[in-house]
């Protein structure tokens, strides 16, 4: 059975549609990768997963149940959110928001228990900013509050999680360690793993699936070679891409090719640098 799905969707915010007749079924312990424009939709898309919005037609429900009637406590503890962007207004230690996490599992007034910050540590442990622990979180790079909020939400223990364009301010290590680690919990805790993102070679090489959103709508989903080609991209971003086979792997490779691609690469072959 799938742990979450959407069926017959449609979402608005005023009178023009955001979301228009969307399915997905994803089981437990899949990685899916959500692509599409700015624009497309992806962002409210995660907000009517997790319960933050409604839609006007159709439902989503999380373990066969319909996520806008679970309370807000218990749906915290079984979806847990990585927004692309979050404003901060108290001078909080890293320590102290990874606890944040902790909050659906805790009574009323109830304070964290030596299990808790057992559970935050290992969360930080694994987005490797267990070493400024005691930092003021607006004291780190943008790169280092992202891990510290992808921690914060491991330290949740979901069941499902949700990831707004989580690698947008990482270095290409920090990048691979982030989709490391997704992949790895997902293989050994059955964590499912719902992310947005614009990287294409990075959702093919660690998506089991992927949906590929077009004007509120899904132009084409499935495994990366059935979502990621040539005509489906060119269709959704309006540009041209050479999809070939990574020699490594097997997988799509989305190799971009601008205006000038041909004249640039036709100057290199001839042994000539182009002008930067």
């Amino acid at each position: 059975m799938a742990i979450l799905e959407i069926e017959d969707v449609r979402f608005t915010y005023d009178t023009e549609w955001i979301l228009r007749d969307i399915n997905l079924k994803i089981s437990k312990g899949e990685v899916w990768g959500i692509l599409g424009p700015n624009g497309s939709g992806k962002t409210t898309m995660m907000n009517l997963i997790d319960g933050i919005i409604s839609p006007q037609k159709g439902t989503i429900k999380i373990g066969g149940a319909a996520v806008g009637k679970i309370n807000r406590k218990e749906l915290a503890k079984r979806i847990a959110v990585v927004p692309q962007e979050t404003a901060w207004v108290f001078p909080l230690t890293v320590e102290e928001v990874v606890l944040m996490g902790r909050t659906p599992h805790l009574g009323r007034c109830a304070f964290e228990s030596h299990e808790d910050l057992k559970v935050a540590r290992l969360a930080m442990e694994e987005t490797d900013v267990l070493a400024f622990s005691s930092r003021l979180l607006h004291s780190l790079s943008g790169g280092e509050r992202q891990r510290v909020l992808i921690a914060r939400a491991l330290a949740q223990q979901p069941e499902v999680l949700l990831l707004d364009e989580p690698t947008s301010s990482l270095d290409i290590a920090h990048q691979i360690s982030v989709f490391d680690l997704l992949l790895r919990l997902s293989e050994e805790t059955g964590l499912t793993v719902v992310t947005a993102t614009h990287d294409m070679n990075l959702a093919s090489v660690y998506c089991d699936r992927i949906a590929l959103l077009h004007k509120g709508s899904f132009y084409s989903q499935g495994a990366p070679e059935e979502a990621l080609t040539e005509e489906s991209i060119r269709e959704v971003y309006g540009v041209n891409v050479v999809v070939d086979r990574h020699p490594l792997t097997g997988l799509p490779r989305i190799s971009l090719l601008g205006s000038h691609s041909s004249e640039r690469g036709n100057r290199w072959k001839a042994g000539a640098a182009p002008h930067l």
